[in-house]
């Protein structure tokens, strides 16, 4: 071999040694930063995990207030009526006139076909009254929202729209109001013979 083929070859086996070399310690590095990075990720997880578990007996106590606490009716129409009753019975003791009042069902969603989907099931079941007031106070109107939303009620305001009606702080309002509840099945009545 000449001297200039050795030269040649030399430095082709250098610049091949290099490349190759470069690509194997980028390859290298590469899979380490993911090996660093899926650490990283598993350490965070292995952190919340053991962080709820710190906390199991806290959603234990929590979850069990709502099986206690949780009110059930049979159909959503008794769940309404009963939402209805204590919303009457509590603006009579504050003092307020109720204008109007309508039962609001629930949006159904379409599927693609034009029919509507399956329910998706959820921890509670919810009924939904619309109320609407005209030239009342705001301190009683206020003071009876209070008194309505108790945790232990599951009730709560859904939408509210409030307007001044421009005398002596009173106020039209526009207020929705939910039952959270669960639905508990009716016994089947059954003939033995």
């Amino acid at each position: 071999m000449k001297k200039s083929e050795k030269v040649l070859l030399g430095v082709f086996a250098f610049l091949f040694l290099v490349i190759i070399g470069g690509g194997g310690l980028m390859y290298a590095f590469n899979n380490y930063s993911a090996i660093r990075e899926e650490n990283d990720t598993l350490r965070d997880r292995l952190g919340d995990m053991n962080l709820a578990i710190s906390q199991g007996a806290d959603w234990a106590d929590k979850y069990g207030w709502i099986e206690e606490h949780c009110p059930n009716f049979t159909s959503r129409q008794e769940a309404s009526a009963k939402l209805l009753e204590v919303i009457t019975s509590q603006a009579d003791k504050t003092g307020l006139s109720i204008g109007g009042k309508e039962f609001i069902e629930a949006a159904r969603v379409l599927g693609p076909d034009g029919l509507p989907l399956e329910e998706t099931i959820g921890y509670f079941d919810k009924a939904t009254v619309k109320i609407t007031l005209t030239g009342v106070s705001e301190q009683a109107f206020f003071g009876w929202l209070r008194a309505l939303q108790q945790p232990q009620s599951f009730l709560g305001i859904t939408r509210m729209q409030i307007n001044p009606s421009g005398t002596n702080k009173t106020i039209n309002a526009e207020v929705e109001f939910s039952q959270f509840y669960r639905e508990k099945s009716v016994p089947k009545v059954s003939k033995t013979k």
